[in-house]
């Protein structure tokens, strides 16, 4: 992915990763922490893990089309900087119920799954849109031919 269209995705996965957030984070509230109320303040968590996770696609940038392995190794490499990057902000940026082990895992796991579905919401919008381009592109051809 190059210049205009990285920066694009960016954004779009900037927003797209706030919206999954603020899912988990109401879901796995309302299990692990029913009764706990939040200021205004809580409403910038999202928005600050959202960025930290967005950050990591810069190892996504490259100048060429990338091959399949060197794709899944730069996949792998971003989810190992989101974790990091979202651990880091939990334990370093908010209260001491973070240090708590079963509330790591109970992160980390959340981030997996964030990622897990941003990718393949992600990987579906590029399906679609690869074979819009290829209907597309077959009504041209045809619309040529005649």
């Amino acid at each position: 992915m190059r210049g205009k269209d990285f920066w694009m995705d960016f954004v779009r996965t900037y927003f797209m990763i706030v919206t999954l957030i603020t899912l988990v984070m109401c879901v796995v509230g309302q299990v692990v922490m029913p009764d706990q109320t939040f200021g205004y303040k809580a409403f910038t968590a999202p928005l600050i893990y959202a960025l930290v996770g967005t950050v990591p696609n810069i190892v996504l940038y490259s100048k060429h089309e990338l091959k399949v392995k060197e794709l899944l190794v730069r996949k792998v490499l971003q989810l190992i900087l989101i974790e990091a990057g979202v651990l880091f902000v939990a334990l370093y940026g908010t209260s001491d119920d973070w240090w708590d082990s079963s509330f790591l895992l109970i992160l980390a796991g959340s981030v997996l799954v964030v990622y897990v579905v941003g990718t393949l919401i992600a990987w579906i919008g590029d399906l679609m849109s690869a074979k819009s381009l290829t209907r597309d592109l077959l009504e041209f051809q045809r619309a040529n031919e005649a």
